[in-house]
């Protein structure tokens, strides 16, 4: 009977998550999460993903998120296997993406007497996740669980969205024979999280910053829905201020795109920048930092520019604490809401200029048939599909984006992991967004890439192009003071003995190197018509890459 009442218990709780939104489980194996994973299995409402690697199962269930927004159910054994959920859990915390931890584990009689795979999963996570609960062993009245889940649910939506994780210990036996057939119960209330509409008093002294003179528009990696996207553009085109945009935006991608400065490089030379364009008066900062080291000093630069910092979450993106005045509202309801009486001068059309001869430079430097991060960036963020979702890998492959890329003509959908900019996980991130959004291309440098080998078993089916730019280790590190260190090469370039094809063939992939970066859009299009997944592979030599960037970074008039 006790079998028959664990899973009755876990469907009754999945049940109420699928009422509530939920549409989606990651589950890995293991025993004591039995009832969890057959409610899941068998519950008609939720599409599930099996993954035997805890770590790639989190980070897979990531990507759904980002592509969907919604919430998503992950479901692991106890023991060690939710430990393995610890570096998405802290991504999720960071980026504010809705995770749902459904951690089974021992009941209370089994805890702080070595019974096996058995540790202390209360608040394991700690501060990073927005609520945890605990909840009792399987009782035979479960109904107060749907008001229960709903709760839950919106906490992990409103008013900051983050992870949630339930601990839920389980009796043996485990496995219902039979297993009862159930029904489903009526949908829960509809939860839908507030956007916080900018008052009158914020607005106010916004528009008084922005009508002090001549400003810019600084978006971070944050990803801008579509209409904070279209009101960020609307407010720079009546403002006639430039718009600095990292890749990740989305603001590159727009169909409308314009007075875009897309060559943050141009920033290595901030007083050449003031000598041609002025210091701008004010910087209406969106989202969070940009990815561009010279953004970011050039930022730190303007000390006499009145800063304002507009986020919808609740962390504070400001680590230099230059912002004067820090406004938590709905990006697009903001932007609608200034007036148009700003000073334009001259900042927008020398700072045009400026980025037109930068973009002169990075044609020629990627027109070089020897390819580099820079060159194949290039090649994707032009060529591939529109509607493409498109994932790039931290370190040095997004740096070569926000420098080289441009703007995209085909509106493609760039995502990454920059909540804390790991390269863990970032190929099963890829996997979620692609098994959500369909075909699509994920480019990782060679470490993040053998960092997430087992995401290789997930993207086995799915039209994935995985994009391997390989520079003989961590080549963002040749760009740092550490390449001068005696001991670069072993403890920070760290290049590993690899086999990409014996790699591909391990988990039945397709493999192909390409040995330009036409040669690599060509191979990551044709993936996209294919059913399963692709590694190209592109063999970069990292003096020339180094050389390549470094030229991109000298001053633009030389």
């Amino acid at each position: 009977m006790s079998a028959e009442r664990n899973y009755r218990w876990a469907w009754a709780l999945l049940d109420a998550c699928a009422a509530a939104g939920v549409r989606r489980a990651v589950i890995s194996p293991g025993s004591r999460s039995t009832p969890l994973t057959l409610a899941a299995l068998r519950h008609p409402a939720l599409t599930v993903q099996v993954c035997i690697d805890e770590r790639a199962a989190a980070f897979f269930a990531l990507g759904l998120v980002q592509a969907e927004g919604a919430p998503v159910a992950l479901i692991a054994t106890s023991g060690s296997a939710i430990g393995h959920w610890w570096p998405a859990v802290l991504e999720a915390d960071r980026s504010g993406l809705p995770l749902l931890l459904l951690s089974a584990d021992r009941p209370p009689e089994l805890q702080d007497c070595g019974a096996n795979q058995t540790t202390d999963q209360i608040k394991l996570f700690g501060a990073h996740v927005r609520d945890f609960r605990q909840l009792p062993p399987a009782e035979d009245d479960a109904r107060w669980l749907r008001a229960f889940v709903a709760r839950g649910l919106a906490r992990c939506r409103h008013p900051a969205p983050g992870p949630v994780h339930w601990n839920i210990p389980l009796r043996e036996p485990l496995t219902p024979d039979p297993v009862p057939e159930l029904e489903t119960g009526a949908p829960l209330p509809a939860f839908l999280p507030a956007r916080q509409r900018p008052g009158e008093e914020a607005i106010a002294r916004v528009q008084e910053i922005i009508g002090s003179g001549a400003g810019a528009i600084v978006c971070g990696p944050q990803r801008l829905s579509v209409q904070a996207q279209t009101a960020v553009l609307e407010l720079a085109a009546r403002l006639r201020a430039p718009i600095f945009a990292d890749a990740l935006s989305g603001l590159r991608c727009a169909d409308a795109a314009r007075g875009l400065v897309d060559r943050a490089s141009l920033l290595h030379h901030p007083d050449a920048v003031a000598a041609q364009a002025g210091a701008p008066a004010w910087l209406l900062r969106i989202g969070g930092l940009p990815v561009s080291r010279a953004q970011n000093a050039w930022l730190a630069r303007c000390r006499d520019s009145r800063q304002v910092l507009v986020q919808e979450c609740t962390e504070r993106a400001d680590p230099s604490g230059q912002a004067q005045l820090v406004v938590q509202a709905e990006i697009a309801a903001l932007c609608r809401g200034l007036a148009t009486d700003a000073q334009a001068g001259d900042l927008l059309g020398a700072l045009a200029a400026l980025d037109a001869r930068a973009r002169i430079k990075a044609d020629a430097l990627c027109a070089d048939p020897r390819p580099f991060e820079g060159s194949v960036l290039r090649a994707l963020w032009r060529g591939l599909p529109a509607a493409t979702p498109l994932f790039l890998g931290n370190s040095l492959t997004l740096r070569a984006a926000n420098a080289f890329a441009g703007l995209a003509p085909g509106a493609l959908r760039a995502f990454g992991n920059r909540g804390l900019s790991g390269i863990d996980g970032n190929l099963a991130t890829a996997c979620g967004i692609v098994s959500a959004l369909g075909p699509g291309v994920a480019v990782l440098g060679d470490l993040a890439f053998l960092h997430d080998l087992n995401a290789l078993a997930l993207a086995r089916a799915l039209p994935l192009a995985i994009v391997l730019l390989d520079n003989g280790g961590g080549g963002i590190f040749t760009h740092l003071p550490q390449a001068a260190l005696a001991e670069f090469e072993r403890a920070w370039l760290a290049p590993q003995a690899f086999s990409a094809p014996a790699l591909a063939e391990a988990f039945a992939l397709d493999y192909v190197q390409a040995h330009t970066a036409a040669e690599a859009l060509a191979e990551a299009r044709a993936t996209l018509d294919g059913a399963r997944a692709r590694i190209v592979h592109v063999k970069i030599q990292r003096e020339h890459s180094l050389a390549q960037f470094q030229r991109m970074q000298e001053d633009t008039d030389s």
